[in-house]
């Protein structure tokens, strides 16, 4: 193995990591007071450690570093990383699933989000429909979208009913 194989992580020390929005709204870097520009944020928990040892990367995706945890930035760089997050993860919690039906291998979800109706399209429902942990379930839909059930024994029993035959 050469040194050009070996798997680094460098932790960044949040007292030198400033994050701000832009005119334009785009979140804004900078690291001991050198300005590098705009930064994508992504979570290496995305469901169970929110705000833990979240990756800044610059635009090309190149790894600037790791933050160990939001909590230990000032709390403008906190607040704003906290809302970019909230953004890029942003997965509606269903509360009902109202009715699954299946045409030419799609999958059509009538469900309540936020006490309101909505609609999505499921393809290919065995990957599409997973847990992320013991009892959490994701659904995919096809634009992209995420949908969390964040305890699936805690949902109405129709609703799992209705969800149980695409899990196994």
């Amino acid at each position: 193995m050469n040194n050009n194989d070996r798997l680094t992580i460098s932790f960044l020390n949040p007292s030198q990591c400033k994050f701000s929005f832009n005119s334009n709204g785009f979140l804004i870097f900078t690291l001991n007071g050198e300005a590098k520009g705009r930064v994508k944020l992504i979570r290496t928990y995305p469901y169970t450690l929110t705000d833990e040892y979240i990756c800044v990367h610059d635009l090309d995706d190149k790894e600037i570093g790791i933050i160990r945890s939001l909590n230990e930035l000032d709390a403008e760089s906190m607040e704003s990383a906290q809302r970019e997050l909230a953004n890029r993860y942003y997965c509606p919690t269903v509360t009902t699933v109202k009715k699954v039906k299946e045409r030419m291998g799609n999958f059509y979800f009538e469900t309540i989000i936020d006490n309101n109706p909505k609609s999505f399209t499921v393809r290919d429902i065995t990957k599409n429909l997973r847990f992320a942990s013991e009892n959490t379930l994701l659904i995919f839909d096809m634009d992209g979208n995420r949908y969390i059930i964040p305890d699936f024994d805690k949902i109405e029993e129709k609703s799992r009913h209705l969800l149980e035959p695409y899990l196994y």
